[in-house]
Formats: C-alpha cells, structure tokens, sequence
C-alpha cells in the first residue's frame, strides 16, 4: 500500500512499510530508515509490541555493556527516553492491542503482531532483518503473505532509491 505524502504542496504516494524491532535496535539501519522517513521516501509504522520489544532488547544491552549501578540507570533512562521520543515523532504507531487469531504459519509465532501491524497500518512491506522467521521465498524469491513482503533493511532501501530516481 502507499500513502500521500505531501512535500512542496505537492502530493506523491510513498510506500508503507512496518519496522521490525531488529531494524531499529541497530543505530546503522535505525538511522538509514529514519533518514528515509524523514526525507519522505515512506511512510514508517510501529506497534506497542514492536517498542516493548525494542525497550527490553536495548535494556539488556545496556545492562551488559555498563551495569546496573545508579548512575548507568539513570543514564540508561535519558537515552531510552531520547531515542522513544524521536522515533515517536517520525513513525506512525498502529494499536496492535487486539491482535486477531495468527492466518499464517510462522517460524516464530511471537512475530506474528508485524502481520496484524502490517494490515491494520496497510503496509505493503515488514522490514526486518529476521526474514528467515518469516514465509519462504516465492518463485520470485519474495518472502510475502497476503500482499506483505518481509524484507531486510538493504533491499528495502534500494527499492526506495529506485523509486526515487523515476
């Protein structure tokens, strides 16, 4: 699917694609696809599953990488802080919180909310860089369902980049 993006008084339809928690917890592909929302190149959706996830996983990281003492903590909540307030402004959230019954046979059934996050948002795309968890590649060598395509961060852009030279 694609929504209207107006730029310049003029409207053009971009892409709609849901991230994945595993595109946004590394800074390189996080700000590669914030650099292409902001740009106007798609429309980015997440759900409250997605920041859950993306809140414990970067959370651990922390904790690994600079303790648990008070000032790590306190440090740990102005950075989570920071980074939720900026990805709340560029990306778009879909309330997930009535996850229908799973349509689809996934590797990991926990994945299934990016599905329902993806209709309910009406997104073409789920960016992720854990397509293996997702539906085998078509004869095309797509990973889709139902008219979404999983794909990872790099294809994804490049797509973006050639739609953009047209």
């Amino acid at each position: 699917m694609t929504v209207a993006r107006h730029r310049g008084g003029v409207a053009r339809s971009v892409p709609v694609a849901v991230l994945d928690t595993s595109v946004l917890y590394g800074e390189a592909s996080r700000r590669q696809l914030v650099s292409a929302v902001n740009e106007g190149r798609f429309d980015g959706v997440w759900s409250p599953h997605v920041i859950a996830e993306l809140n414990r996983v970067l959370t651990i990281r922390w904790l690994r990488e600079h303790g648990s003492g008070v000032a790590s903590l306190r440090d740990l909540s102005q950075s989570a802080k920071k980074m939720m307030a900026f990805l709340f402004v560029v990306l778009r959230l879909v309330d997930t919180s009535r996850t229908d019954a799973p349509t689809i046979d996934l590797r990991d059934a926990d994945d299934y909310h990016l599905v329902h996050a993806a209709r309910l948002g009406r997104a073409a795309f789920v960016v992720s860089a854990n397509t293996r968890d997702f539906p085998p590649p078509g004869r095309d060598g797509r990973r889709s369902y139902d008219g979404i395509e999983f794909i990872e961060p790099a294809p994804f852009l490049a797509r973006l980049a050639k739609l953009r030279s047209r």
